[in-house]
């Protein structure tokens, strides 16, 4: 009972999807429903029309049903036509609707709750489980309302005719239900399981065309490929299964379809013979008897089949309501003076950790100024720069931007006054010219495009590129060097107007010459703006205006560059250490 409680509260989330479109849905679902009792009435009255007038030898009582006949077909053509126009234009309108909101959900979801779950999951919820969840708006709630209506309407037929007639059609139908519900269990597994299968696969492809270099370099497209038909082999054994319980619903669907006409011509023919029931209302009966049989049989397989949008449904919800970043109504920051950043008593732990990956932080950034943040892997150097930018919905950063305090639930007013460049770079399947002005919303004008990749040393590459600002970048500026991505990525920052930059080992895949063009861009920035940045190289944050050391989560060190060596602490052991032995991380 509880498992058929959360089902339907299932089916109560997805409805309200279609509540901007209820009533024309509803109209539509009405005239859909009736099909099969205004088909099995159509035929019902044709059996006992042309038997009533063929047995009175009436030609005019002939012509008469067929006229009726006629005038009933095209009322049930205009009137199903009608309905399933309503049904399936609105039925598309509120899957748009839910593809959104999931799409939504991805961009407006916490940073961690995004990155909990892997890109070929999101993936798959899009293309598929939402699909499939909106199917109970779709053909489970037409198949269910079609089976009430048939069951009642044609009931109503059969009892008025004579309430044996409906007992029997009731009785076979209801033994039937008993049947299809005994897969019920099977399949809700199946359908579950056939999902997570279906994820597994699109992770897998996503995994393949996110690694091609790493796949090629070591040699291991056979791998890949096994690992790809292990999860289409799971998927073709759940079809399988799924294809195996479908034949028994069959067979016993049809053994009970059959049963019915036997019981129904049975109980019809005895009531005929003692007199109860003219001959050609028995040809009105069974159709009408055959479609309660056939509907409450139904009922079982259609429950049944409803687990699959049911874990569609759960699949897509668990996306919905977890981990949502919250956002109260942005309000006019009038408190701010300056931009000098303070954080007093930073602690930070990431979800479902048990130590804190921050503790305790206390720095004083003034406005324009340089600040480089070194330390071994994992001391906790990247998770503080996006603790800063206000990518973790947290109230123990304790941190304020000229005065004004972090809030966590206006974490994206909090980020406007950022721009943030990592060693990842991601650039957009689009051109030069749109990648750089997605910096503004992908509303910047061509003036303050060219101006920014100007600053970031980035416009006479861009010009000398075939096609120039509206040249293609390829999927993740596949076809830029690493160099040329950075500087787009730069001006991309630049582009967005927030007063303090952050440079999260932006330069830690390029090569020396292109390290080095890339720094100087960055230092020429400076006068202008606060700089944060993270970096391997050490050489490169010499002359920054303060330098922050982190170890295990902590802030050990701060100073310039020559105070922090003569101190002769752990900055003066990285110094000192040779190349490369500390490398980049994420920590």
């Amino acid at each position: 009972m509880a498992s058929i409680k959360s089902d339907f509260g299932y089916v109560r989330k997805v409805f309200r999807f279609m509540k901007p479109f209820a009533f024309p849905y509803s109209i539509g679902l009405f005239l859909v429903g009736t099909q099969s009792f205004l088909f099995s009435l159509i035929i019902g009255t044709l059996s006992s029309g042309m038997m009533a007038a063929i047995m009175d030898r009436s030609i005019d009582a002939v012509i008469i049903s067929a006229i009726i006949l006629v005038a009933m077909f095209i009322g049930y053509l205009v009137v199903v036509g009608v309905g399933i126009y309503l049904f399936y234009y609105n039925e598309a309108r509120a899957v748009k609707s839910l593809k959104r909101n999931l799409f939504r959900a991805f961009v407006s979801n916490s940073l961690e709750s995004s990155t909990a779950s892997h890109s070929g999951e999101s993936i798959a919820a899009i293309n598929t489980d939402a699909n499939i969840a909106s199917d109970l708006f779709g053909w489970v709630a037409r198949n269910f309302l079609d089976t009430v209506m048939g069951i009642v309407f044609s009931g109503i037929v059969l009892f008025i005719l004579d309430w044996r007639l409906g007992a029997a059609a009731v009785l076979v139908g209801l033994f039937g239900l008993g049947i299809q519900t005994r897969f019920t269990k099977p399949i809700a597994q199946i359908s579950k399981d056939r999902l997570t299968a279906n994820a597994d696969t699109v992770k897998t492809a996503s995994n393949t065309f996110a690694g091609a270099i790493a796949i090629r370099a070591f040699n291991i497209q056979d791998k890949a490929l096994v690992t790809f038909d292990a999860d289409s082999k799971r998927i073709r054994l759940l079809d399988f299964k799924r294809a195996f319980i479908t034949m028994l619903q069959r067979f016993f669907f049809s053994v009970q379809f059959w049963l019915s006409t036997v019981v129904v011509f049975g109980v019809g023919g005895w009531l005929v013979y003692a007199g109860h029931l003219d001959f050609h209302l028995l040809m009105l009966a069974v159709p009408m008897s055959a479609t309660i049989t056939f509907e409450m049989g139904y009922i079982g397989q259609s429950y049944a089949n409803f687990q699959a949008p049911i874990a569609g449904a759960k699949r897509v919800f668990t996306i919905l309501e977890t981990g949502k970043e919250t956002q109260r109504p942005s309000e006019v920051l009038q408190t701010r003076t300056g931009y000098h950043l303070r954080i007093d008593g930073m602690n930070f732990r990431y979800q479902n950790a048990e130590t804190d990956a921050l503790t305790d932080i206390h720095l004083e950034i003034p406005e324009n100024q340089m600040v480089a943040f070194v330390g071994e892997s994992g001391s906790g150097k990247s998770t503080l720069l996006r603790a800063i930018i206000g990518f973790y919905e947290r109230d123990t950063l304790n941190m304020s931007i000229g005065g004004q305090a972090f809030d966590s639930s206006q974490a994206r007013d909090w980020r406007r006054n950022f721009a943030y460049v990592d060693q990842s770079c991601k650039l957009f399947d689009m051109s030069v010219k749109e990648n750089i002005a997605m910096g503004k919303g992908g509303k910047a004008v061509d003036k303050e495009i060219i101006t920014a990749a100007k600053r970031a040393a980035a416009h006479d590459f861009i010009e000398s590129l075939e096609g120039g600002y509206y040249a293609p970048c390829g999927e993740k500026g596949g076809v830029l060097s690493g160099g040329q991505k950075q500087r787009i990525a730069i001006a991309r920052a630049l582009i967005k107007g927030g007063p303090i930059l952050i440079f999260d080992e932006a330069t830690s895949a390029l090569d020396k010459d292109s390290e080095r063009s890339v720094m100087e861009t960055i230092k020429s920035l400076r006068k202008d703006y606060t700089i944060l940045i993270t970096t391997h190289n050490l050489e490169n944050i010499e002359t920054a205006d303060k330098i922050v050391v982190m170890d295990k989560g902590k802030i050990a060190e701060t100073g310039t560059h020559s105070e922090l060596i003569e101190q002769g602490g752990l900055y003066h052991n990285l110094v000192a250490a040779p190349p490369n032995a500390a490398k980049t991380d994420k920590d």
